[in-house]
């Protein structure tokens, strides 16, 4: 199970749960021109974070091994599928495990059988087949 939590790193990377955060800007910003005054509030949209190629190298294509370095730090703010900082959700941990333990039985014992496999898309807020990918769960022999 060593190539699972890289798989679900880029799962989360590439499919946030969360559409958004919003934060309180602490200091006036510059941004591109634009200020940003201390006090607004600003939604930071993940999927622009975490789709970046200044980030992430080829960051629309699904890399579980872009995990692989031994050492692999990003840096801070650079993958926020459960917030960042002080504000990480405190079940971080504890919802990759479970992501972990239920992906390791269920693809053990189950298969999914797409039941429209080149249907159309949708891209926004994420990129995600138009009926959410139905599906028909066959267990293995």
């Amino acid at each position: 199970m060593e190539y699972l939590p890289k798989v679900i790193d880029e799962c989360l990377r590439r499919n946030d749960f969360a559409f958004s955060i919003f934060r309180k800007v602490e200091a006036d910003v510059d941004l591109n021109g634009y200020t940003i005054p201390k006090g607004w509030k600003v939604l930071v949209w993940h999927r622009a974070v975490h789709l970046d190629p200044n980030i992430h190298s080829n960051p629309k294509e699904f890399l579980p091994s872009r995990w692989d370095h031994e050492g692999h730090k990003l840096k801070a703010g650079s993958f926020i599928p459960f917030g960042g900082g002080s504000r990480t959700c405190p079940g971080a941990s504890l919802g990759k495990l479970i992501i972990s333990i239920f992906l390791h039985y269920f693809l053990l014992n189950y298969k999914l059988e797409e039941l429209n496999p080149k249907g159309p898309r949708k891209y926004l807020p994420a990129s995600c087949p138009v009926d959410n990918c139905l599906a028909r769960v066959v267990k293995l022999p």
